[in-house]
């Protein structure tokens, strides 16, 4: 019996050794997980900017803050996160915008330019205060701003308050130059004291 015993004992323990190491070889053999290369491809990262954009007569553009820039490689995208963006017009500030997030995005246009169209996302918010104070309030999730043309528009709800009117409507074109504002579909608006 102590013979039985003497070679069961090491067979056991080969038998454990060998589950053990195959064990260990299963999970080394265990591909490493695949991450989209397309989304990690950017060539700049930026935090905390702060830019001054400038027209071809030298005035200021406009400037735009953000907390952080990612400019991806396929150059036709930039992202940014928190952007502030304030639109000059004869060298004042008239319009500010800001939301949670943003996107720059490049076109090369016929004449060897390229033109810029920034669209903000969540929690829009573009205002603006006349010389007399008065203030003027356009919210939407969604704006595309055109730097160069001077021009907002969006195709979602978009809301406009001023001091004592506030209109609601889907979709909108705004002329920046001309301060004219074109609501497209389903407007609905009030005149009242509003509060700030």
């Amino acid at each position: 019996m102590q013979r039985i015993s003497l070679f069961l004992i090491p067979g056991l323990i080969a038998v454990v050794l060998f589950v053990v190491i195959s064990s260990f070889e299963s999970v080394s053999n265990v591909p490493s997980p695949q991450y989209d290369q397309t989304y990690l491809k950017f060539d700049a990262y930026s935090a905390g900017i702060n830019t001054v954009l400038y027209a071809r007569d030298g005035t200021i553009n406009y400037t735009l803050q953000a907390t952080s820039q990612t400019h991806y490689s396929d150059e036709a995208r930039t992202e940014l996160k928190n952007p502030l963006i304030q639109l000059y017009q004869q060298g004042n500030s008239r319009w500010n915008i800001v939301a949670n997030s943003g996107r720059i995005l490049a076109t090369p246009a016929k004449n060897d330019t390229t033109t810029h169209l920034i669209e903000l996302l969540g929690s829009v918010e573009a205002y603006n205060i006349d010389e007399f104070g008065n203030r003027t309030i356009l919210s939407s999730e969604f704006l595309s701003l055109n730097p160069q043309m001077e021009t907002l528009e969006t195709d979602q709800a978009v809301t406009l308050v001023t001091t004592n009117f506030r209109q609601t409507s889907i979709g909108m074109f705004v002329d920046l130059t001309t301060e004219e504002i074109f609501f497209h579909r389903s407007n609905r608006g009030s005149y009242e004291r509003i509060s700030n």
